[in-house]
């Protein structure tokens, strides 16, 4: 039969109830206590059960990380998968475990949102809507938004500097000269999509260059939309010279059409991209991109979350990540 709470109480010589508590809130013990409770469980082979201890603390130890699910799974997202492995590790060491879902797996069939595994609080990545957040701020559910932001009560925002990024990005390319550049944005949360497409524009305004609309592109992030995006953009008698994507997906995308034109990186089209991810450094030419503290977001979201699950206060705030601009071969 099973090992028991019984079976260690009646070899430690300790009433179950001071197992237990050795267990669930060992700080409550004494050392010496919690030793030799300790001690007869390992000669006992006894392993105390999760569920029991979640009903005891009030606490599973679960947290959630769900992404939006265009950009699920984060295992193959070059940009969220580094974000997610540093929020792994961060749970760990608070002796947390991280389960993962896309945004579909909230919402029950008549359009209720529920986190339908039992979790201590929910780490938003991407995209998500203010209701979603609103619901599960209703059902007493901490929250923390990564790599967007909501104007919430109570809501913690972790993000990068998406403005100053585009800044960084578009300032570069005119300094190289280039005046006629092109935007290929993706289609990502309006916190970030609007952020990156004002920093072109306040650049461009900066060196007295008109925007011209036909070089202002909205698409899906994919290698493939930013194929056929770049292709239209070179059809231009006036074409480009430069191309500013605001992601290195995206970017990858515009370099193999540059490529397949018959035209050279970045004698004849500069680009840059942003995120840093290990795409860019694996492309020929290597890509100048804007680089994104991803682990830092990473472990600034579990950490505050964990805060909140533990006590702390729900703040509203937005924290931003630094972000810097890495000059490689195309430009």
């Amino acid at each position: 039969m099973a090992v028991t709470i019984l079976d260690v109480a009646k070899l430690c010589g300790y009433s179950k109830a001071t197992v237990s508590r050795a267990f669930a809130s060992p700080e409550q013990v004494s050392d010496k206590t919690r030793e030799k409770v300790y001690a007869a469980a390992r000669a006992l082979n006894y392993t105390p059960d999760a569920i029991a201890r979640a009903m005891v603390r009030g606490r599973t130890d679960n947290i959630g990380f769900v992404i939006y699910e265009k950009q699920y799974p984060v295992v193959l997202n070059p940009f969220y998968s580094p974000i997610f492995e540093s929020v792994l590790q961060t749970c760990a060491q608070h002796g947390y475990s991280l389960f993962i879902s896309s945004d579909r797996d909230l919402h029950l069939p008549n359009g209720q949102t529920c986190v339908k595994k039992q979790m201590d609080g929910v780490i938003l990545a991407g995209h998500s809507d203010m209701q979603t957040v609103l619901d599960l701020q209703q059902q007493n559910m901490p929250v923390v938004l990564l790599n967007n932001a909501l104007d919430l009560d109570h809501l913690l925002c972790v993000t990068t500097d998406q403005y100053g990024g585009a800044v960084l990005a578009m300032r570069h390319l005119a300094e190289r000269g280039h005046r006629r550049i092109g935007l290929i944005a993706g289609n990502f949360s309006p916190h970030v999509y609007m952020a990156r497409y004002n920093g072109y524009c306040d650049v461009l305004r900066e060196i007295g260059q008109p925007i011209d609309f036909r070089l202002v592109q909205s698409i899906e992030p994919t290698v493939e939309a930013a194929i056929a995006c770049t292709s239209l953009m070179l059809s231009l008698s006036d074409r480009p010279t430069a191309l500013f994507c605001t992601n290195d997906t995206i970017a990858i995308g515009a370099m193999k059409a540059v490529l397949r034109a018959g035209l050279r990186i970045p004698q004849d089209i500069a680009i840059v991209g942003f995120d840093d991810s290990e795409n860019s450094r694996l492309v020929e030419p290597e890509l100048t991109t804007v680089h994104v503290d991803k682990v830092a977001m990473g472990r600034i979201a579990a950490e505050r979350l964990i805060a909140q699950i533990e006590q702390s206060p729900a703040e509203k705030q937005v924290i931003q990540t630094d972000v810097r601009l890495i000059v490689r071969q195309t430009t």
